[in-house]
């Protein structure tokens, strides 16, 4: 039997204030669709944080409903979904019990019943993210053991190690933070949580950890791996990275890793003004630019957003002082007025702001721009 782990879909997500990740993820989902058809896969286990936030828009939520619907009525593939640290987990798991008929199985938080989702020779436990307070609350004979996250995770594998059946494969499906892992940048809420990591060691006894929570594919251990999220959401280390979904072998225990190529790269940038306008294969890239030669990236935004439309970020030469308007990002721009992005232009030509006889000749200039306007 085959599993296919994935996670950190984190649908709604913002790409800027007029930009979102929706084409990436549908590009996602459409190879996705492929590789459970190709492979055969059993069953599908999404490790956490389907969602970005708690409170999704209706985009985000009428994504999710077509990707599940697919999967499981369509090609008829069960899918085991936990909720993560960004998801809402009574929103997630609303009519889970109804749902089961159709393949969905939901899991929004942790309850006493541990009992496994039982698909051919596997036995899914799926614990959805949760804190240490509601392991003691849940099992109060486990409280005096209870001091931290690690403790709390050992805690609830104890449990179904003791209930856990030897002769299934036993898997678990688990939205957690391991000690020592590598984090991305766009890893913020694990960078700021690095108390809550648990000691891989409370996983021992699995046959497979299908883990949610950190954006990079890696292996912890042998049993115990990250499939990461399937689109790059920051610059730095993850820019690098590959990104796809693990299959899982439930008759060797053998492990895949299947790339999936993105709709759009991630890549920094660094060069002369000259040098990075005349740079070839761009044009499809998430980009975060550094100009080294001009200081106000204001002045020369719209040139750089023609050349290269889905460019994040404009920097130029000098961007240490906070709020020098020299580094401007696609979500800065379409705050900026007129009169900022004329005095940004000023300033890097000509090395001075607007005075009065520049303003009112921009005044003219955008009064025919209107007037044009008007009259198409």
């Amino acid at each position: 039997m085959k599993l296919l782990h994935t996670s950190d879909w984190h649908l709604g997500r913002a790409l800027t204030n007029t930009r979102n990740y929706d084409a990436d993820h549908r590009h996602f989902f459409e190879r996705l669709y492929g590789i459970i058809e190709k492979e055969k896969i059993d069953a599908v286990l999404i490790a956490g944080d389907v969602y970005d936030s708690s409170v999704s828009n209706a985009q985000a939520i009428n994504l999710y409903n077509e990707v599940i619907t697919k999967i499981c009525l369509d090609m008829r593939i069960p899918a085991i979904v936990i909720a993560g640290n960004h998801d809402s987990g009574p929103r997630l798991a609303s009519c889970r019990e109804l749902l089961k008929g159709a393949g969905l199985y939901l899991y929004g938080r942790i309850s006493a019943d541990l009992s496994p989702v039982h698909i051919g020779d596997a036995d899914i436990y799926a614990l959805p993210y949760f804190s240490k307070e509601e392991v003691a609350a849940l099992f109060p004979e486990k409280k005096d053991e209870i001091s931290s996250a690690s403790d709390a995770m050992k805690a609830v594998c104890d449990i179904i190690r003791e209930k856990m059946d030897k002769s299934k494969r036993n898997i678990l499906v688990s939205h957690s933070l391991v000690q020592n892992v590598e984090l991305s940048d766009s890893d913020h809420s694990a960078q700021i949580g690095t108390a809550s990591a648990i000691s891989k060691d409370v996983f021992e006894g699995f046959d497979y950890v299908a883990l949610g929570h950190i954006h990079k594919p890696q292996q912890v251990s042998d049993k115990i791996r990250y499939s990461g999220s399937p689109v790059k959401y920051s610059f730095g280390k993850e820019e690098k990275q590959e990104k796809g979904v693990v299959i899982i072998d439930t008759g060797d225990m053998s492990q895949e890793f299947v790339v999936i190529e993105e709709l759009h790269g991630r890549r920094t940038v660094t060069g002369t003004y000259d040098e990075i306008l005349a740079m070839k294969g761009l044009e499809n890239d998430y980009l975060d630019i550094y100009v080294t030669d001009k200081v106000n990236a204001s002045g020369f935004y719209a040139e750089f957003a023609e050349k290269f439309p889905y460019m994040i970020g404009l920097h130029g030469s000098d961007t240490k002082a906070a709020g020098d308007g020299k580094s401007i990002s696609a979500v800065d721009v379409d705050k900026l007025d007129d009169y900022a992005i004329l005095a940004g232009f000023m300033k890097d030509v000509f090395g001075e702001e607007p005075g009065e006889a520049e303003r009112a000749l921009f005044n003219l200039a955008l009064e025919e721009c209107d007037k044009e306007a008007a009259e198409n």
